[in-house]
């Protein structure tokens, strides 16, 4: 039985990347799965009575989640931080079942395969509501799979990045995979053209880095094809997207940068400073940072999110649970819970004129592969 729910959280996993883009009664396409998936992980340890042992970075993070949960006591809105605490609830039982369920080093690579071909099935949903011109913003005629939020859409297609990279280096990785994986790239980089995301465009840069840092594992001669490879792939994609409106937003973060105001989010921030200062300790409540802010914005800033609304308890255990296992380079877990929680919130109606969100990033979750 445990190879069944293994090969169907394979399923799920390839479906996170686009969940957004089929919608049933029950929800997504991801979330229905993650309810096979949890209820069949749950009747397995019921049956053979045997679980993974826990590290301590998963006892860590249940007290993190635990005193998310009692922020909701001191909330601005109750009810929409139960909410919330609902959502990181979901995210640490999805935590513990991908732990239990990925052991071996073969298992966790396959896992980061299964998200980087469902990231080429977001991509290539986004670019099917592109050739359609069902834009999700009007503004800058950004683009993505189905309903999902262009945000979240973009920041899943950028940890692929380094995903694809780090698969490609690995030694177990076949001919046909790699070739794949490399190919990630440059359609990456299409698809987070076609989103408009600046931050996805940022942490895509910082993946590539990595990914070229991995090329020092490949035998000289194939260092050489893949960077000649991806350079004559560049200037073919280059001019697809260059007459993207969306990818000329992403060109505007320079601006915003040399004007020292982040479009408008340093004022944004400094507000929430403020709040911080009034609740240092316990903070205002978990999802509650647009009530401190004139703009009923969220803060774009995932550390002082944190801080703001779980105060500097709730940041030191979230910062604890960030380094616990910071030399070790397990990405299984850490990606699928950022994706996941990218695209939690509840999907907005299309053709809105400016986006207001930013993918929310549960606790990042580093483990042993093995």
């Amino acid at each position: 039985m445990r190879r069944v729910v293994y090969a169907l959280s394979l399923v799920l996993i390839f479906t996170i990347p686009w969940e957004g883009a089929l919608q049933s009664g029950l929800g997504t396409i991801a979330t229905v799965m993650g309810i096979v998936v949890t209820v069949l992980w749950v009747a397995l340890i019921a049956m053979t009575g045997q679980m993974r042992r826990p590290i301590t970075f998963l006892y860590v993070t249940c007290i993190f989640v635990f005193w998310i949960a009692l922020t909701v006591f001191w909330s601005a809105d109750p009810v929409n931080s139960t909410s919330a605490v609902l959502r990181w609830i979901e995210s640490l039982v999805f935590t513990f079942t991908l732990w239990d369920l990925y052991r071996t080093r073969t298992e966790v690579l396959m896992g980061l395969q299964a998200y980087v071909l469902g990231s080429y099935v977001a991509i290539a949903g986004a670019f099917a509501n592109y050739l359609g011109s069902h834009a999700f913003y009007t503004h800058y005629q950004r683009f993505s799979p189905g309903n999902t939020n262009p945000d979240g859409y973009g920041f899943t297609v950028a940890l692929g990045v380094p995903i694809a990279c780090y698969l490609a280096a690995a030694p177990e990785t076949s001919r046909r995979a790699r070739v794949i994986n490399l190919a990630y790239l440059p359609v990456g980089f299409v698809g987070i053209a076609l989103s408009g995301t600046r931050t996805a465009s940022v942490a895509a840069a910082v993946g590539l880095l990595f990914g070229l840092a991995l090329l020092t594992r490949l035998k000289a001669s194939t260092r050489i094809a893949v960077v000649v490879l991806l350079a004559s792939t560049m200037f073919v994609v280059l001019p697809i997207v260059q007459p993207l409106k969306s990818f000329s937003r992403l060109g505007t973060t320079a601006t915003d940068l040399s004007q020292g105001n982040l479009n408008g989010r340093t004022a944004q921030w400094a507000q929430g400073f403020v709040a911080l200062s009034d609740h240092p300790f316990f903070g205002v409540g978990t999802d509650q940072y647009r009530s401190v802010n004139t703009l009923d914005k969220v803060a774009h800033n995932s550390y002082l999110s944190v801080m703001v609304e779980l105060g500097l308890v709730g940041f030191a255990m979230f910062a604890s649970t960030l380094s616990y296992e910071h030399r070790k380079t397990t990405w299984l877990v850490l990606t699928l819970c950022v994706a996941a929680g990218s695209i939690v919130r509840e999907p907005a109606p299309p053709a809105r004129e400016e986006p207001d969100t930013v993918a929310s990033v549960p606790v990042g979750v580093l483990g042993r592969s093995g």
